[in-house]
């Protein structure tokens, strides 16, 4: 009897045990459809079709234990309290749960195996002992507490099968399973034993002789089973129903599910990527297994990005994905403004702020406005303050009110997959409640740990509605299963057989004696020999292919299992229809130059950009055409501790209110260490007042107090160093403001500062001279250079601002001021000196009436060609590498 007729002609009292869940539903189906198909309209199912461990499981289960079953994580909890409270983890371990996972793992398999737990056996690594220990406490404690692992659960219902309390079915069809371990199968024995049949189906398919082929790359494997799809599905076309059946069958569904479906939807159906009505499920070709876990799905990744947030701690991408986020309420007429927000908020990030401090922030932003979502998020923020302990089905509580309180998961209805995904969700829900008595009560921080873990272990795939014909599937899930086409992609060497993986919790020798599969090689080889004739059974058409070139350049090998492999074919030229419709299309023996237009004369009432737009055409006239007049931006990026921007700021407003107090030299230098240091630290209050007070919600009140003790040494000694200068001087103005046109370019201005330099003791002979206040530490003076002029700043305030109409005399001179600790100092170009400290500072050659006129003449001249040419449309650039600060416009100058 084949495969088919013996499962579409089962008897009542039947038990089918599947090795996957998806074999034990596709076997349902098949049932289903098969009585459908004979003009039943209502059935009821003949037999049980269930994976080994769920019919085990509840089998247990119906025999009412007194006994608790522990879910997977409840399990995981156990083990991780045991481990922790052993005191035999290293006092270097970070975190503790991935040795509690892999402590499970080997519980399970010493079950699974039978093996011997003789401690004479594990004496030989610290590893060993410490499992062996492990082990005992969790057995003492689950018969303490009458809790079962799943682990147990084989030999409990042996134990129940020989004292006769179970009903044993009249037959158990085995389908799919390669190898059974001892403990299923002393099951499985004495079930047979006691009169039940125990038989592995008969799929009466001989092993297909595969079509083996070897791609160049990772993409063109892709693009060859994308064709191939295309290519069978398109014959039928007309009669769909028609249509053969087909599988694609991939190592792993995670790594290889997202390009495939990729190349699947580029190449052979294109309508998967454009947009439905809203609800509207997209008619793909391909129903893929799962292979993804919950918390991918983006839904539910918003719930625990909300979730994260604490009062105390925030951090800046989670809450930005919260801020923007469609998943969470907000009105209309706040959609846009919370995008606003999110882009000041990571010019303006401070150093480790919470939840509150993002608060402050949001009432902080003066550039747009979110009152609902800001007092939806300050109402979350008022439930976290307490740091009580509760039980887990308190803080599933706790969890749903919050995300209620946000507005989780948004407004408007939700598509078939998201609605299954809800449910999901609220099954995680429950489960996590069952928590109690494995955690007890616990902080909020462990509470959200557990739920993750929770969330990211569970593995969800929405099922969609339609029948697709193609499946995608991993290769042990497809055995026991049958189609007429099939395509097994990714059959490498380090994929079949499976390279060995001893746990390290049990010593090796005994588990190659137990047989498990990955303590060894030999046993591996074996396994994979299994896995390969099983899967060349599942189809009577069968393509097998390994890429030459893995994704990430590296050579792989093919998997000799499947026979011996041909040299790689020619590269898949074919990339679908809609590719090909575009590709090719492009004429390129005909290059038709671009042209900027001139600025108009609309448009030049819109520029901004001010002494930017000069400074960026120095670097290359496209970075100034990008910047200005398309504006093109880079994306904020987060600073790490206080924004230079601030820092610079203050400098600029401290000596500011300084100087216009104090003056002059002769003042200064009247003044006592004491009454220096008095004057500094009263000024520098006054700054921050203004500013730096104002941003504690960004650095809180430690950052700042650092900032104003390094701001106050850096004041005193710049301070120290313009006692120095060699001629007397006094301060005249400070960000003077100038509305001026360069060229045909208007720009706004503004001045630092304009000093008054006296050369003799009467101050009649005089000459005025423009300060720029720069606080990095790497200032460019050739950058001064008209030949070179990358820091036009001073050079146009000397040559375009008619300082004789403004102050009644024009000025002899322009100073960079260096204000930095690591490098203070000026760099002067003027007609009486080259320097005003004599000890610091760079000279400049420009030091005379002669040499300064001839200054100002080529930088008017560089000037007014800039100008020109950022009018004209001018828009070159050289290749090579980007300077520092326009890496973001890399992309358009491909």
């Amino acid at each position: 009897m084949d495969f088919n007729r013996q499962i579409t002609s089962l008897e009542e009292g039947t038990v089918v045990l599947t090795s996957t869940e998806r074999v034990a539903r596709f076997l349902r189906m098949q049932l289903a459809a098969a009585e459908a198909g004979s003009g039943k309209k209502a059935w009821f199912s003949k037999a049980v079709i269930k994976t080994v461990t769920s019919w085990i499981e509840q089998t247990w289960l119906d025999l009412m234990p007194d006994e608790q079953l522990l879910f997977p994580v409840q399990e995981l909890a156990v083990t991780k309290a045991v481990t922790d409270s052993s005191g035999l983890l290293p006092e270097t371990m970070i975190s503790s749960t991935s040795t509690a996972r892999k402590a499970n793992q080997a519980f399970a398999l010493a079950k699974k195996y039978g093996i011997t737990m003789d401690r004479e056996l594990f004496l030989f690594k610290s590893e060993y002992e410490a499992f062996f220990q492990w082990q005992e406490m969790i057995e003492a404690r689950c018969k303490e507490r009458g809790w079962v692992y799943r682990a147990h659960l084989p030999e409990l219902l042996l134990e129940a099968i020989q004292r006769g309390e179970v009903t044993l079915p009249k037959r158990v069809l085995i389908v799919g399973l390669l190898q059974v371990n001892p403990a299923e199968q002393a099951i499985l024995d004495a079930m047979e034993s006691m009169g039940c049949v125990v038989e592995h189906a008969d799929h009466a398919f001989e092993p297909a002789v595969p079509a083996l082929v070897r791609a160049h790359s990772q993409d063109d494997e892709y693009a060859a089973v994308a064709n191939w799809v295309a290519e069978t599905l398109a014959t039928y076309a007309d009669e769909p129903l028609a249509a053969p059946t087909m599988a694609i069958l991939v190592p792993d569904v995670r790594k290889y599910g997202p390009p495939l479906m990729d190349a699947l939807g580029l190449i052979a159906c294109p309508t998967a990527f454009l947009p439905t009505a809203d609800h509207q499920e997209v008619k793909t070709l391909w129903d893929i297994s799962s292979g993804a876990s919950l918390g991918s799905r983006p839904v539910v990744r918003c719930a625990l990005d909300l979730l994260s947030i604490t009062p105390n701690e925030a951090d800046i991408e989670v809450f930005s994905r919260v801020l923007r986020s469609r998943w969470i309420y907000a009105p209309d007429a706040e959609a846009a403004d919370r995008a606003v927000m999110d882009v000041w908020l990571r010019e303006n990030l401070g150093l480790s702020m919470g939840g509150t401090d993002f608060l402050r922030a949001l009432g902080a932003c003066q550039k747009a406005s979110v009152p609902s979502f800001r007092e939806r998020f300050g109402e979350l923020m008022a439930r976290r303050v307490s740091d009580d302990s509760k039980l887990p089905s308190a803080w599933a509580e706790e969890f749903a009110e919050s995300l209620t309180l946000m507005g989780w998961p948004g407004m408007g209805d939700l598509d078939s997959a998201n609605f299954q995904t809800m449910k999901a969700w609220d099954e995680v829900l429950v489960l996590y409640r069952t928590l109690d008595a494995q955690l007890g009560k616990i902080t909020y921080q462990r509470a959200y740990m557990w739920l993750r873990e929770v969330v990211d272990t569970r593995q969800f795939q929405p099922r969609i509605s339609h029948v697709a014909p193609v499946s995608i599937m991993s290769y042990e899930e497809a055995i026991g299963l049958h189609w007429e086409k099939v395509w097994v992609l990714g059959a490498s060497n380090a994929v079949l057989p499976v390279p060995a993986s001893p746990t390290p919790f049990i010593p090796t020798p005994l588990q190659i004696a137990a047989g498990i599969p990955e303590a060894s090689g030999e046993l591996a080889l074996e396994r994979g020999r299994l896995v390969v004739d099983a899967v060349l059974r599942v189809g009577d058409e069968i393509v097998v292919s390994c890429p030459m070139v893995g994704d990430k350049g590296v050579t792989v090998g093919h998997c000799d299992l499947f026979g011996c492999w041909p040299e790689a074919g020619d590269k898949v030229e074919g990339r679908g229809a809609l590719i090909e419709s575009l590709a090719g299309t492009l004429d390129r023996s005909v290059v038709v130059p671009e042209v900027v237009p001139p600025v108009s004369d609309e448009e030049k009432t819109m520029l901004k950009g001010g002494v930017g737009i000069f400074k960026d055409y120095a670097e290359a006239p496209f970075y100034s055409f990008a910047k200005h007049r398309l504006g093109v931006t880079e994306f904020p990026l987060p600073v790490v501790g206080l924004d230079p921007r601030i820092q610079g700021t203050m400098v600029h407003l401290i000596l500011e209110l300084f100087w216009t107090d104090v003056r002059t030299s002769e003042a200064l230098k009247a003044m006592t260490e004491d009454e220096l240091f008095e004057k500094v630290v009263q000024v520098i209050e006054l700054a921050s007042e203004r500013l730096l007070n104002k941003l504690i919600w960004r650095y809180g009140k430690r950052i700042i107090r650092l900032e104003q003790n390094r701001l106050t040494t850096l004041t005193i000694d710049w301070l120290e160093l313009e006692k120095t200068r060699e001629y007397e001087f006094e301060v005249l103005g400070f960000e003077e403001k100038h509305e001026i046109v360069v060229g045909e370019v208007p720009v706004t201005v503004k001045i630092d500062r304009r000093d008054r330099v006296f050369f003799d003791k009467d101050k009649t002979k005089f000459a005025d001279v423009v300060l720029d206040y720069k606080t990095g530490s790497v200032i460019r003076f050739k950058g001064l250079n008209a030949q070179s002029l990358t820091e036009p700043q001073l050079p146009i305030y000397a040559t375009q601002i008619d300082f004789k109409v403004v102050a009644g005399i024009e000025i002899s001179g322009v100073a960079l001021a260096q204000v930095n600790s690591a490098a203070l100092g000026f760099h002067v170009r003027s007609d009486f000196a080259s320097q005003l400290c004599p000890s610091k500072g760079q000279k400049s050659g420009v030091d005379n009436p002669v040499a300064w006129a001839q200054q100002t003449e080529a930088w008017d001249t560089a000037l007014q060609e800039m100008a020109a040419g950022f009018m004209a449309g001018n828009a070159v650039i050289e290749s090579g590498k980007h300077p520092m600060g326009y890496e973001f416009i890399a992309p358009l100058t491909r």
